[in-house]
């Protein structure tokens, strides 16, 4: 196919909305109605779409379509050209409302509650009319926004699985876990608990699987150790404080997505270093961006700013 083939076959923006309506419709006459068209419009414009690239799109099935690798393929390509249309929609209101410009970024706990904080707050004080959304979760989702073309950019890792030949990534630190507890917990009174005694405590951590949670099973695995049994499990730094605020139980968080929970006279407390278990941390984590896709000013200036605040952190991690 020639690389222009959109324009010699004029594509038009029905057609791709058609196909991320198929996207999440699964049937013919649903996406149709969600476009408010006809169903023969829709079937027309999906004949159409197949004849410009030469192959079937979709499985035709009793009860809907399914797209085959080659609809997966354009769907999700209309979908990010669909995203940047809405992107621009939104930094041109924004642009016109008097906004320095508009940034979404994402970032797992520990970065986000650190240097993210600080690169905003430095950015604001030259940009005091920038716009800008932060979502704090796990990497897979964040990476999964960030090729959907939903992030201008992540601080996160690059979870398994994932093609990463789209992405610029850029390596920076690894995130230190701390164990906490509340203020109250019997174990602050004696000893420093070892992971014998550990074993034995309830804990909240993320669900199995995840990053952190085989972190914290490792730790007693190689201490010949069963894994604690009594688990409720969350993915977020919130409600596993409120839990912890009212059972005695442990958590394992980054260090400094709890720090501003844990200063003196607070609620909570850090167990202090577990003997034997050494400093307990994650993979390392970076910057990540489209590799193909460059920043806007606005969220290129919130980028440097992220970066420069990793920098010590990434070097703090060397030394």
């Amino acid at each position: 196919m020639p690389m222009d083939w959109f324009i010699r076959a004029r594509l038009k923006l029905r057609h791709l909305q058609l196909l991320a309506a198929l996207d999440d419709h699964r049937n013919l006459a649903r996406a149709a109605a969600a476009l408010a068209m006809t169903q023969p419009a829709a079937s027309k414009l999906i004949a159409e779409i197949e004849s410009m690239v030469s192959t079937p799109l979709f499985e035709r099935l009793p009860r809907g379509m399914e797209p085959n690798l080659f609809g997966e393929i354009l769907i999700r390509r209309a979908r990010s050209v669909l995203i940047e249309l809405e992107g621009a929609a939104r930094e041109l209101a924004a642009t016109r409302a008097g906004a320095a410009g508009q940034v979404s970024v994402g970032a797992v706990s520990g970065p986000a509650s650190g240097p993210v904080v600080r690169a905003i707050e430095r950015v604001r004080r030259t940009r005091p009319g920038m716009s800008i959304s932060v979502q704090v979760e796990t990497s897979g989702p964040l990476v999964a926004r960030l090729l959907e073309g939903r992030l201008d950019f992540a601080v996160a890792r690059i979870p398994p699985g994932i093609d990463a030949s789209a992405l610029e990534y850029r390596e920076m630190a690894d995130e230190e876990i701390g164990l906490f507890v509340r203020a109250s917990h019997p174990m602050l009174s004696g000893p420093p608990p070892d992971l014998a005694a550990l074993a034995l405590q309830p804990w909240v951590l993320q669900p199995p699987g995840t990053l952190l949670r085989r972190r914290i099973e490792g730790l007693f695995r190689a201490a010949h150790l069963a894994p604690p049994r009594e688990v409720l499990n969350t993915e977020g730094v919130m409600m596993s404080l409120s839990l912890i605020d009212r059972i005695d139980a442990v958590t394992a968080l980054s260090r400094a997505a709890a720090e501003v929970f844990t200063r003196p006279g607070g609620r909570f407390r850090m167990l202090p270093a577990v003997p034997g278990a050494g400093r307990i941390a994650i993979d390392t984590f970076g910057l990540i961006r489209l590799a193909e896709r460059p920043l806007s000013p606005a969220a290129e200036a919130l980028y440097e700013a992220v970066e420069a605040e990793l920098r010590p952190v990434a070097a703090r991690g060397r030394s």
